[in-house]
């Protein structure tokens, strides 16, 4: 388990539900197919973000996601408690929100066609992007 005060941070990617499965509102992320093993742990913290694909929250991070628990079966599972903004973030405030590295790894993994990724980012762009954001306590 995550030390509860001192969590980890992600970015998980969410493609369109009705191709891939899970739904961001869903509290569930399944692995794709050939990916590594999620390095998430009940505790820990996600950064929803969606493709363009995804119609509802397009090119947008819709919420957070406390880790509960990591299903390391296959295909490997994380479950969370989904909390959403109460105004999705864009992705262009991202661009000036994450530092260069964590960045990168979201233009390195070209999203368009992978629309199954968990990966690092730093509490410094983690805090940069979400700030002060609302969550939309009544739509959990």
């Amino acid at each position: 388990m995550a030390d509860p005060t001192n969590p980890r941070y992600f970015v998980t990617v969410f493609g369109d539900p009705e191709k891939r499965g899970d739904a961001v509102e869903s509290g569930t992320y399944t692995a794709g197919e050939n990916y590594p093993s999620f390095t998430v742990q009940p505790g820990d913290v996600m950064l929803l973000y969606c493709t363009e694909e995804y119609m509802v929250y397009s090119l947008a991070f819709a919420g957070i996601g406390i880790v509960l628990d990591v299903i390391r079966e296959v295909p490997e599972t994380i479950r969370y408690r989904w909390i959403p903004f109460s105004q999705p973030i864009l992705r262009s405030e991202m661009n000036q929100a994450f530092d260069a590295e964590d960045l990168a790894k979201m233009a390195g993994s070209n999203l368009r066609f992978s629309t199954r990724r968990v990966f690092d980012i730093s509490k410094r762009s983690f805090d940069a992007l979400v700030g002060q954001r609302l969550t939309a306590w009544n739509r959990l």
